[in-house]
């Protein structure tokens, strides 16, 4: 009776600890923290403290900004391993008046980077634009406010330039520009270098960045001033005899590099 006592309580020991396989155990629970995306607007080396200020460009170029906007979506952190987080169901409106946006709570520990698309996935830019709720309600970041399929704006981007050589035009003598950059084929992959970040437990961990948008201008010939107004979908597209490189394409890849970490 005494071996049939012991027999029992070992049996009820064993059922009642926790399995390494039950989900619902501690064991198996992943410890996140909120993690925020600090992104700065800069045009070279001077950050936009406000729209129709006007700053030098690294060349020396006068430039001001009257709108600066770009949709952040399919946010991925990247492993010391190569393998990667995705951050789901966040799309971010980059501006310069919101410079701090919630990317959500993310497993604790070391990154070595961060990558993200500027724009919309397709799925989501074949959406009508309908006025619900969030980012995708800015009707600035509409083709047109009517309904159409893949109506969307990746970057809405307009201010005033100094197109000339010498680059000493006077203020007054600046010229408009508008990039309203869009279309799935002008989707752009941001892949950051490499510089660790980290999330703790019990606190808020932050990706410091800055976007320059002096660098949609590499390459573009301001001499001509039909590059620089994109203001359409159809102009985010290939001529249908293809014989001419459209601008939008130069400005959409120059998106690529207008990001860099903060301290770089």
């Amino acid at each position: 009776m005494k071996h049939l006592r012991i027999l029992l309580l070992v049996l009820l020991a064993a059922a009642c600890k926790p399995s390494k396989e039950d989900p619902s155990s501690s064991a198996n629970t992943v410890v996140t923290a909120p993690l925020n995306l600090h992104l700065h607007t800069y045009i070279g080396q001077n950050e936009v403290d406000g729209y129709n200020i006007i700053y030098h460009t690294d060349a020396g170029r006068k430039m001001s900004l009257s709108m600066a906007q770009v949709f952040l979506s399919d946010i991925e952190l990247v492993k010391f391993d190569g393998s990667t987080y995705a951050v789901k169901d966040t799309i971010i409106l980059a501006n310069p008046s919101d410079q701090v946006y919630k990317l959500g709570n993310v497993p604790v520990g070391n990154y070595r980077t961060i990558r993200f698309k500027a724009g919309l996935l397709p799925a989501i830019n074949a959406q009508v634009p309908s006025g619900t709720s969030g980012p995708l309600n800015n009707q600035s970041m509409w083709f047109t406010t009517t309904a159409q399929t893949g109506n969307y704006i990746f970057m809405n981007c307009s201010g005033k330039i100094d197109t000339t050589v010498a680059m000493n035009a006077a203020d007054a003598d600046m010229v408009p520009f508008v990039y309203k950059i869009g279309t799935d084929a002008q989707l752009k992959q941001i892949v950051m270098p490499n510089q660790t970040f980290t999330v703790q437990p019990n606190a808020t961990g932050y990706v410091h960045m800055l976007a320059d948008y002096s660098t949609l201008f590499n390459g573009v010939d301001l001499l001509d001033e039909s590059n620089l107004a994109i203001t359409t979908a159809a102009q985010n597209s290939w001529p249908d005899n293809g014989a001419q490189w459209p601008i939008a394409v130069t400005v959409a890849d120059n998106i690529v590099n207008m990001f860099r970490y903060e301290n770089e």
